[in-house]
Order: structure tokens, then sequence, then C-alpha cells
């Protein structure tokens, strides 16, 4: 009899352990799937298959409503796919939370800023971050954001400050594009204050935005509006000429500006002589462009060359050449410019700056639709 106890005692515990072996693999299941899911996001996202990666973020959600990380990334994507009012709906939501964990209410508050951004709602938006960067001072990139956001409402002062507290707080390596950044803040200040008419102070902040900032052609645009203002004719030439060189996209309207402010302080040959220079030397298409069609009746022979060395990366340079020459009575010359064969332009994905075939709907590099864009065109955006 107690040798049918001491069985019937084994059998129960082999059948116990069997169900708590059973119970347990079964709890791990899910859990193991979820991994793998969340792994498979996480490739699909380095991968750049965006659409991809909101599909299954939206099934997880379904699935794990009470995880305010993935709805947080899913908003994100959202405003990257140009979805902004569902991602603002999203961080809202998530900010009506009340056990909202402390480091996730300050990723909502910094995304729904970045949503106010992108639709243009300055104020709003450093509402939001502000209230961000309360919660999480020592955040650097809740500072940088917020430090754009000023920017981008004109609020000068206060963004000058977050960029000089932002460089207080980031590492050596990047306190560089700190400064440059306080830089153009200060800039923004110096023509705050010439519009309120000191242009002393003026100009004793575009001395210091250009210290921190030599190499911006915001800043230098700044300093020549500044030395214009002063009737600082020397100084202007110099500052015009350096800031169509450092943002040669922006060259029509710069050189414009300075031809009428050198008409009305004085120094109209000095201005020419660096047009003159900035022709001959520049590599910019649509530098050269802006430039020849202002020196083309004076300096018909520079502009002649500078538009035949980059006519080959730009039909706008191609077909002022044969305006040019045209205007020169050189109508076979014309003729052969016009009848030259021009190489297909360089195209290259809006998305990963990878180029393209032409001709193609989708980037092979990283996935992105419709995303193809001339290689100038590129350079003036990232500019």
């Amino acid at each position: 009899m107690s040798a049918l106890w001491i069985v019937l005692l084994a059998v129960g515990s082999l059948a116990l352990g069997a169900a708590a072996a059973y119970w347990r693999t079964a709890a791990r299941q899910p859990a193991a799937a979820a991994v793998a899911r969340r792994s498979h996001v996480l490739y699909a996202l380095a991968e750049g298959d965006i659409e991809n990666v909101a599909h299954e973020l939206e099934q997880i959600a379904e699935a794990e409503p009470g995880d305010a990380t993935v709805f947080l990334a899913l908003a994100a994507l959202d405003r990257r796919r140009g979805r902004v009012e569902r991602a603002k709906a999203i961080h809202r939501t998530v900010l009506a939370g009340a056990d909202l964990a402390a480091e996730l209410r300050v990723a909502a508050f910094v995304g729904l800023g970045r949503d106010l951004l992108a639709q243009g709602h300055q104020e709003a938006a450093v509402g939001a971050l502000s209230r961000a960067i309360s919660l999480a001072p020592q955040s650097l990139a809740t500072l940088e954001t917020l430090a754009r956001a000023l920017e981008q409402a004109g609020a000068w002062d206060r963004a000058a400050a977050a960029w000089e507290r932002h460089e207080k707080l980031v590492p050596a390596r990047r306190r560089r594009d700190s400064r440059i950044g306080r830089g153009h803040a200060v800039a923004g200040q110096a023509l705050a204050a010439l519009d309120e008419g000191d242009a002393r102070k003026a100009e004793r902040l575009i001395v210091r935005a250009l210290e921190l900032a030599p190499d911006s052609g915001h800043v230098w645009t700044a300093r020549a509006r500044v030395a214009s203002n002063l009737g600082d004719a020397a100084g202007s030439c110099l500052a015009w000429q350096r800031a169509w060189e450092l943002t040669p996209a922006a060259a029509t309207p710069l050189v414009g500006e300075a031809l009428e402010a050198a008409a009305e302080i004085g120094g109209l040959p000095d201005l020419h002589e660096r047009m003159l220079a900035s022709l001959r030397s520049g590599e910019d298409a649509a530098l050269v462009v802006a430039l020849a069609q202002r020196l083309g009746a004076s300096h018909p022979e520079a502009a002649i060359a500078a538009l035949q060395r980059v006519r080959s990366r730009s039909p706008a340079a191609a077909l002022s050449l044969v305006r040019l020459r045209l205007a020169q009575g050189q109508r076979d010359q014309a003729l052969d410019a016009a009848m030259m064969e021009l190489p297909p332009p360089i195209v290259v994905c809006r998305a990963c700056a990878r180029e393209m075939p032409r001709f193609r709907f989708r980037c092979d590099e990283c996935g992105a639709w419709d995303s193809a864009i001339n290689l100038d065109a590129h350079r003036r955006a990232e500019a």
C-alpha cells in the first residue's frame, strides 16, 4: 500500500511539474512574440521602410493600448509622413494620461512642440517645449528643439540664451554647433536692434555674431545690412560678397539688395569688382547665373566664360549663355550653345540623399516613394 502511495505521489509531482512547465511556456510565448515583433519594427525602421513601420506600430498599439512609448513612436512617424494633425492628437491623448511617467511626458511635450512647428504655430510650439524643458532641464535634445523654435518665432533674446545654455551642457566636440546656433540668434538680435533704430547696438551684436559663426551666410547678410545702415560702404561690400558666396542659392536676391544698398550709400565700383571676382572664381551654378545676369552687359566675356564653366550642371546657366551670346550678336555661338547636348542632371533621393537612377519612383536605398530631386535643388534645400 505504501508503494502505491509513493507511485501516486510521484505521478502527481510529475503532473504538477508538467503543468508548471506548460504554464511558463504559454506565458512566455506572447512575450517572445512581442519582442520578435518589436525587433522587426526596429529593423524596418533602420532600413527606412517608414510605411511598414507605421503599420506595425498601429497593430502593436491596438494589442498594447497601455504602452505610451508605442504611441509616441507612432506620432513621430505620422509627423514624418505629413499626418501632423493625427500626430498632434496622439501626443495630446498621451499627455492626458494621469499616470504617465515623467520621461514620457517630456517626450510627449517635445513631440507636440515639433508638431506645432511643422504647422507653423511657433508660439504654441514654444509653450509646449518650455513645459518640456521645465520637466527635464538637462535634456540637450529638448533644449536644442526649444532654441530652434524660438528662432522661428523671432524670440532672438530667448533663443540666444537657450543656445548659450546648450553650449554649457553639451560635450566639447558638439560645442561648435551650439556656438553657431547662438551666432544666428545674436545676428537676429542685431537685426531687431536695427529695426528699433539702435544701429550702434546692432553693430556690437553683429561683431559678436561673427565671432560665434564666422562661416554663416545669414550672419554675413545681417552684417551687410548693419554696415549699410551705418553708411560703411567698404564694410558693406565685403559683407555682401561673403554672404552670397556662403549662400549661393540665395545669390539672386542678395545681389539685388547689395546693388540697391551700394547705390544709396556709395561703393558701386567696389561692389562690381567683388561681383566680378566671385563670378570668375565661383563654381556654384546658381551663384554664377545670378552674377552673370547682372554683369553680362558690362563684362560679357567674363560672364560667358563663367557660364560655360557651369552650364553642364545647370540648364539655367546654359539658357543664360544662349541669351548672352544673342545679346552680343554672336548668333552662331548661340546656336552652338543651344544645340549642345547636356548630360542628364544628377538625381538624388530627398530622404537619404543617395543618387537614384532617372525615371524611378522609389529609392532603392531607403525605400522612399516619389523622393527623386535634382542634385542642385537638393543642395539649395539643405542650405
